[in-house]
């Protein structure tokens, strides 16, 4: 993901600091701050073992402290959090620095301008008037979900959505029967919308017991298509499951994508 980085020079020895550094509203995890620190002029020398804080104030009159760190050559890497950038308008900062002996060092204030962005991701409408949002659809399928088995008279089913992605972590030994399995079902979804593409993915944890690998009822064969003509069965413990939607036949497909370490395939 691109970023920006911005420098900064703050002189601790200073009253004030006439830095501005300007951000656009509902920006996250991409902006920075450098900081390079003077005392009365000259380059101040910070430990990497110091404890950097970014403390800021918006025009509610909110104040949060956000943890930084010390770079080798001895800047401040600072975020710029979620929460300075959610409201347009200024947000007033200063930076402080802990050592372990108890120590305290703040610089002068500065101010982060937040201006509006042209499109407010809340409200980022779709193609058309009442349209999905786009940037919801982005970054709903960028996100990794975790995926919570079901417990239904006595069997667990797994209930996933289309176009995302899941973590399935099967470790907890509420999935155990014994030295064996409780029974785990796939129900796969209607997709809303035939014409474009729908899929599934996903990321699949469960260590090995005494009785084998885990065992996961698909659904009606007849209603699916499985890669190379086969059901999986999963013999590892890490894989993954891969379901894309086949316009054309009208039905769900499924492939498994089985890990080991090197050496451990028989």
């Amino acid at each position: 993901m691109a970023q920006c980085m911005c420098k900064m020079t703050l002189d601790v020895a200073e009253r004030d600091s006439i830095a501005t550094v300007v951000a656009r509203q509902g920006d996250s995890a991409t902006r920075f701050l450098q900081v390079y620190l003077l005392s009365c002029g000259e380059p101040m020398s910070v430990e990497e073992s110091v404890t950097v804080v970014l403390n800021a104030k918006n025009a509610a009159g909110e104040i949060r402290a956000f943890e930084g760190e010390v770079c080798a050559d001895g800047t401040l890497m600072l975020p710029l959090n979620a929460w300075m950038l959610r409201a347009v308008g200024i947000v007033q900062c200063d930076v402080s620095l802990f050592n372990a002996g108890g120590g305290k060092l703040t610089t002068p204030p500065f101010e982060v301008e937040v201006v509006a962005s042209i499109a407010d991701d809340r409200m980022l409408p779709g193609d058309d008037d009442g349209g999905e949002s786009i940037t919801a659809r982005l970054l709903a399928e960028e996100k990794v979900y975790a995926l919570d088995p079901v417990l239904q008279e006595g069997e667990y089913n797994l209930y996933p959505l289309c176009n995302r992605k899941y973590a399935l972590d099967l470790s907890d030994d509420i999935y155990a029967s014994g030295e064996g399995w409780k029974s785990l079902s796939l129900v796969l979804p209607v997709p809303e919308d035939t014409d474009s593409d729908n899929w599934i993915l996903i990321y699949c944890h469960a260590p090995l017991r005494v009785a084998g690998a885990v065992s996961i009822d698909w659904g009606d064969a007849t209603s699916l298509l499985f890669a190379d003509g086969k059901i999986p069965e999963i013999t590892v413990g890490d894989f993954d499951v891969i379901c894309t939607y086949s316009k054309a036949a009208g039905k769900w497909q499924i492939g498994a994508v089985q890990y080991e370490s090197v050496g451990e395939a028989q």
